[in-house]
C-alpha cells in the first residue's frame, strides 16, 4: 500500500473536493435493480429524475418492473422530496415527508451519480447509477 498516496488523498482540504448541492443539477436518467422481497422478490426501474441545484427534486418518471410484470410509465405528481450533498460527495436523498430513502454519492462532478435505496424494511436492498441528460448552463 502506497501510505504517501493515501496521505496525499486525507490531506486534501475539504474545500478542494468541489461538492455540494448544486453538484447535483438537471435532467437525470436513471437505472436502479436489486431485490424488495415486500414486493415478491426482484425488482428493477428506470426513468428520469430531476434535482434543482438547490436541494429539491423535481418531478420523477419511472416505469418499473417486479414479480407482477407492471412497466408502465408514471409521472410522480406529488413534492418529490429533498437532497443533500456533503464536501465528499456523499449524501441523502429524502422523501417529501422527511424520511431518509437513499444514500448518493456523486461522481464526476455531477455528471453523474450512484445511490443505495436505505433499509426501510427488512429484505429490500437497491442500487443504481444516474446520468445527467445535458449540460447545465450558467
Amino acid at each position: 500500500m502506497c501510505h504517501l498516496c493515501h496521505s496525499a488523498v486525507n490531506a486534501a482540504p475539504e474545500s478542494d473536493r468541489g461538492c455540494s448541492v448544486a453538484s447535483l443539477k438537471g435532467t437525470y436518467a436513471y437505472l436502479r435493480s436489486g431485490v424488495n422481497k415486500s414486493l415478491g422478490g426482484p425488482t428493477a426501474e428506470m426513468g428520469i429524475d430531476v434535482f434543482n441545484g438547490d436541494g429539491t427534486r423535481g418531478i420523477i418518471r419511472a416505469t418499473g418492473s417486479s414479480l407482477d410484470g407492471s412497466y408502465d410509465w408514471t409521472d410522480s405528481s406529488w413534492p418529490n422530496g429533498s437532497y443533500t450533498v456533503d464536501p465528499d460527495c456523499t449524501g441523502s436523498l429524502f422523501a417529501a415527508d422527511g424520511t431518509k430513502a437513499n444514500n448518493i454519492i456523486v461522481l464526476d462532478g455531477g455528471k453523474r451519480f450512484s445511490v443505495l435505496s436505505a433499509p426501510l424494511e427488512t429484505g429490500k436492498v437497491i442500487t443504481g447509477e444516474g446520468t445527467r441528460l445535458e449540460e447545465e448552463k450558467d
